[in-house]
């Protein structure tokens, strides 16, 4: 599968320096695991492209990560493929259409492992819905997201805001060890601030509410551990180029390992992403 996946990436990237009007994005991230029973430390690289044609958008995302785990209660390091793409479509009167596809390679968790999520979304103005279905193994996750954003200019300033509303609800979760200690239902809030100035910009958000196998970063990220997240705390500054763009950013997180009850498990996460317009 990562053969396959490579040369359509490979496709993509030639299609993209035709068109002249798209990027590619290389990330790199810490990440440090704190009273978890689990997990230690890892590492985590994308690779990810996006290409414009028209109305039509489309973006892939390769993500590898490698984490560093107790042995015992865990017998090996953990290894985790991600892949993602969605397609969205620009409409007429500030309208459009989106759908996303995910699956994952988890060489530990079975429960998630060969999970498939799917999604779909419609934008009207500044107010966006998207619905998620995860299809694991023996039970599925389904996911409501609800957003406003907010774009304001004075002078050199530019301002952007994101209000987000996550309703998660989890299905057969009693079927078996790895979610039978979950809620049926979650609700998160989710705040974002993005500044720009010149060629800077920075950024913050935060999260509040209990959340678990959740979907984010507009389809680009799955939660897909049994780790039910109460704390989300984010900032970040970066650098516009004329042939890109450069931010760091350092994530804090707090989590419940919920099969186990391991409560107070702290994550932080520090991620380098370069961006390069074609």
């Amino acid at each position: 599968m990562q053969k396959n996946y490579a040369l359509l990436l490979a496709t993509v990237v030639a299609t993209s320096a035709y068109a002249g009007q798209d990027k590619l994005t290389l990330t790199y991230e810490e990440l440090d695991f704190t009273n978890s029973k689990k997990k230690d430390n890892g590492k985590r690289e994308g690779i990810a492209l996006s290409h414009k044609d028209g109305e039509n958008k489309y973006e892939l995302l390769y993500e590898r990560t490698d984490t560093k785990t107790f042995k015992p209660p865990l017998k090996k390091d953990l290894k985790v493929d991600k892949y993602y793409f969605k397609y969205t479509r620009k409409l007429e009167n500030s309208q459009a259409f989106s759908a996303s596809y995910a699956t994952i390679n988890d060489n530990i968790m079975r429960e998630t492992d060969a999970g498939n999520i799917y999604g779909v979304g419609y934008k009207y103005n500044e107010i966006a819905i998207t619905q998620y279905l995860s299809d694991y193994k023996n039970f599925n996750v389904y996911q409501t997201d609800l957003t406003y954003s907010y774009e304001k200019a004075y002078g050199l300033w530019e301002f952007h805001g994101k209000l987000i509303g996550k309703y998660i609800h989890l299905q057969n979760r009693k079927s078996n060890n790895f979610s039978k200690n979950a809620k049926e239902d979650y609700g998160t809030l989710g705040i974002k601030l993005h500044v720009h100035y010149g060629d800077y910009h920075f950024g913050a958000a935060t999260f509040v509410g209990n959340r678990i196998f959740a979907v984010m970063h507009n389809g680009f990220k799955v939660q897909h551990h049994a780790m039910e997240f109460n704390k989300t705390y984010k900032c970040g500054i970066g650098k516009h180029f004329t042939w890109g763009d450069v931010k760091v950013q350092y994530v804090y997180q707090e989590a419940t390992e919920i099969p186990i009850n391991n409560k107070n498990v702290k994550v932080d996460n520090i991620i380098l992403q370069v961006e390069y317009k074609f």
